[in-house]
């Protein structure tokens, strides 16, 4: 009887320093991973082992897992849709916010005090970073994470020095770093083995000839795809020749010139900002080339907009340097609602305050109307209604060269 006593005791005690509440309710979590574009391969990074670890986790301890939200994105930076939604739905429904490592949260000392000022110091929210076993509610505790965090900022910021230096140093050497050029092979430097050196290669210089002389012959880059594939012949990249990596191998040797240029009755940077403004609201490439086509707008180059060179144009274009902080702020505010919806349909989007929408701008890279890189909620309430529009216009104009 007495050891079935201190059985029952000993499940009450574990429930107690669990998440259970005083009347032995289960408690609620929810669960953040991350990673960033350069680590998605990092061995036990990856945001399936991190999910993986966020589901054992609670389902040792008795806690039911509401959901986990996910960004592909830098640490570094403050404001992430799935951070947003992760925080959003800890306030309205949870009890627990779970990551794998503090660093997944935040890679940021100063964001990382924010979040624990507002969601976590006054106790009815707890934080759990599952490998560091750290809690928050001791003067102990917090200094750990801050020295955690110090080293996790450092390392961010240091990896990408470090990475420049090392490619500099390399070709500044005299060696190869990078992507080999079709026509070329990598050897090993006879002076140094690690590094690497850029020779002919014989057999893809024999296809680069026989691609000019078809050409000459007057036959099309189809029909050379065709011919070539129907050879076996391995192609730079993929697994088959077509007519676009035909095209573009002939460009980068200088054997054509690019296409000309349409003549537009307005600029190309008025073209990616409506291709901006169709992404964010939820329309795949191919959509959006349809729409683009169906309204009346011409590509810079070629006939008609296609999903790969409307992909193209996202890739090269930076949404800062061509909309104004308005119309880059109505952008995101439509990807977040969008995300809302489609994680949570029932509940009504609410938009983010002032002093988040500020920190967008700063990370965006926005100046603000002074020049100056902080912006405050103030000019932020004050750009949304549109008082800065004619001031960031201009300097968009001057960008441009007024170039049509």
């Amino acid at each position: 009887m007495r050891s079935a006593n201190r059985v029952h005791k000993g499940v009450q005690s574990r429930e107690a320093e669990g998440h259970y509440g005083a009347e032995g309710t289960q408690r609620r979590a929810v669960g953040y991973v991350r990673v960033s574009t350069d680590m998605q391969a990092m061995e036990g990074l990856s945001l399936e082992a991190q999910q993986s670890a966020i589901e054992g986790y609670c389902a040792l301890h008795g806690i039911k897992l509401v959901r986990t939200f996910k960004d592909v994105m830098s640490g570094g930076k403050d404001v992430r849709p799935g951070l947003q939604e992760a925080l959003s739905t800890l306030q309205r429904s949870a009890d627990i916010l779970i990551v794998l490592k503090f660093d997944r949260l935040s890679r940021s000392i100063k964001h990382f005090c924010e979040l624990y000022e507002r969601y976590f110091k006054d106790g009815t929210k707890e934080l759990v970073a599952i490998r560091e076993s750290i809690r928050l509610d001791s003067s102990l505790g917090r200094a750990l994470v801050g020295i955690l965090l110090v080293f996790a900022q450092m390392e961010r910021e240091a990896t990408g020095e470090r990475t420049r230096e090392a490619i500099q140093h390399i070709r500044k050497s005299g060696y190869h770093f990078g992507k080999v050029p079709y026509g070329k092979r990598r050897i090993p430097a006879p002076d140094n083995p690690r590094m690497k050196l850029l020779v002919d290669d014989d057999e893809e210089l024999a296809v680069i000839a026989q691609i000019k002389s078809w050409a000459m012959e007057g036959v099309g880059a189809t029909e050379m795809a065709r011919r070539l594939n129907a050879k076996g012949t391995k192609p730079p990249q993929g697994e088959k020749w077509t007519k676009s990596l035909i095209y573009n191998l002939r460009l980068r040797l200088s054997h054509i010139c690019p296409k000309p240029h349409n003549e537009r009755p307005y600029s190309d940077s008025e073209v990616k900002e409506r291709i901006f403004d169709l992404r964010a609201h939820g329309h795949t490439l191919r959509q959006i080339a349809s729409i683009l086509n169906e309204q009346g707008w011409i590509p810079l180059k070629g006939r008609q907009f296609t999903e790969q060179n409307v992909h193209r144009l996202l890739a090269r274009s930076d949404p800062a340097k061509l909309l104004s902080p308005r119309r880059y702020l109505e952008m995101m505010l439509t990807k977040m609602e969008r995300a809302h919806v489609l994680e949570n349909p029932r509940q009504p989007f609410e938009r983010p305050g002032f002093p988040t929408l500020a920190k967008l701008l700063e990370e965006a890279g926005y100046k603000t109307p002074k020049g100056h890189d902080h912006w405050w909620p103030a000019q932020v309430q004050q750009v949304i209604e549109g008082r800065f529009e004619r001031y960031y216009e201009a300097r968009s104009d001057q960008r441009d060269g007024l170039t049509r």
